[in-house]
């Protein structure tokens, strides 16, 4: 990938990232489904104006985390819902159409900065229009990144030290970060 489709690309997820923050300070507003986004930091992102917003919308990874099982249970229900859930839809197709087109491009992209699994790589590179859409409708299938560390959404809302965005930057990237963190290595006497 070129230096300019690089940087393409992340401006791409920089829109995205801002679509899904605008989205989850509505449903904070409106104590609708947050798709997962923790509790505590409930409070910093509805404080956050715009200008926050843009500066967490340029994290470098997705703060948004695509689901799906692939095929489609027949049974699964992809109709179209409420109009409640018409700009969720919307957004959940944009990310997808994304991500399959960053999957065909380049899938170390795809894995690095949207959060993609192999397989969901795959699926997505040769998925169809039409399948991006039904999926699109699935409930559930865009979720929270970073669900289960409060404090890094938190940090994200509230610090804006260009020194602290840098060390949280290089935490989120680390494989694994939902697992691991924020669990710590037990402090080790020095002899």
């Amino acid at each position: 990938m070129s230096a300019d489709a690089h940087r393409e690309h992340l401006d791409h997820l920089r829109e995205l990232n801002r679509l899904f923050l605008d989205l989850l300070q509505l449903r904070v507003r409106t104590e609708g489904d947050c798709l997962g986004f923790p509790e505590g930091a409930c409070a910093a992102l509805l404080s956050a104006d715009g200008r926050l917003l843009d500066a967490v919308a340029a994290f470098p990874h997705a703060l948004f985390r695509v689901e799906f099982e692939w095929p489609l249970v027949d049974h699964q229900d992809v109709s179209a819902g409420g109009q409640s859930d018409a700009r969720q839809r919307e957004l959940a197709l944009s990310i997808l159409l994304a991500a399959r087109q960053t999957s065909r491009q380049s899938p170390y992209q795809a894995r690095f900065s949207l959060g993609l699994e192999v397989a969901q790589i795959q699926v997505l590179r040769s998925m169809s229009l039409l399948d991006v859409q039904r999926l699109a409708c699935v409930p559930g299938v865009l979720t929270c990144a970073f669900a289960e560390t409060e404090r890094l959404w938190c940090s994200l809302l509230t610090d804006t030290r260009p020194e602290s965005r840098r060390q949280l930057t290089l935490l989120a990237l680390q494989p694994r970060l939902a697992r691991d963190w924020p669990r710590r290595r037990p402090a080790r006497p020095v002899a």
